[in-house]
């Protein structure tokens, strides 16, 4: 509600939309070969009153996934304008190195997704340390195995960026290892699979 021009004031009651449809998950091939990437041209402004919440406004994501598209890749990175990884285009971004968990922090102008909290506490009951903070896209190129969280895709590996390999080029052990336990929990909590 409100009137012709963009204040607030006259909005005295929010606005709602929900829709709703059947869930179709990704077939099982896709999770075996993971998601090709690129790094998107769009900058993520972490300073952005926008970055930390999930709203209507999907243009700038809409563009990301333009170029992802246009370059053969299902997922586009975003960069942040101090150069620091903050997400993919409406995923939340993990990395691998070594033993050690790593995902963008908030402060990098993220949206902290319900899937990647649901992660970060699947990593601790299982022992494995993570760490947020600001990375680098040479961290994420250098990794050992990468992946993304979404509610809708959960748990995907991330086996490629700009057609480097990340890692193996495949899917890794804690990457499937987290999907595992990721799927357990979604299980326990709907009483489906």
């Amino acid at each position: 509600e409100g009137g012709m021009t963009p204040d607030a004031s006259h909005c005295r009651k929010p606005t709602a939309l929900i829709t709703a449809e059947r869930y179709k998950p990704h077939p099982e091939s896709v999770y075996k070969s993971g998601f090709k990437a690129i790094v998107s041209q769009l900058t993520r402004y972490s300073g952005s009153p926008l970055a930390g919440i999930k709203s209507a406004n999907y243009l700038e994501n809409m563009l990301a996934k333009r170029e992802a598209i246009g370059a053969g890749a299902d997922e586009a990175i975003r960069i942040n304008d101090r150069g620091f990884i903050a997400e993919a285009i409406m995923s939340n971004i993990f990395f691998i190195a070594g033993d050690i968990l790593m995902t963008p922090s908030p402060e990098s102008g993220i949206l902290p997704g319900i899937t990647r909290e649901a992660v970060i506490e699947l990593a601790g009951r299982l022992g494995i340390v993570t760490i947020e903070r600001h990375f680098t896209m040479a961290e994420l190129i250098g990794a050992d195995e990468a992946f993304l969280t979404n509610s809708l895709i959960e748990v995907m590996p991330l086996t490629s960026i700009d057609g480097k390999p990340v890692g193996s080029g495949k899917p890794g052990s804690i990457t499937e290892r987290l999907r595992s336990e990721y799927k357990g929990l979604v299980k326990d909590e709907t009483g489906n699979s």
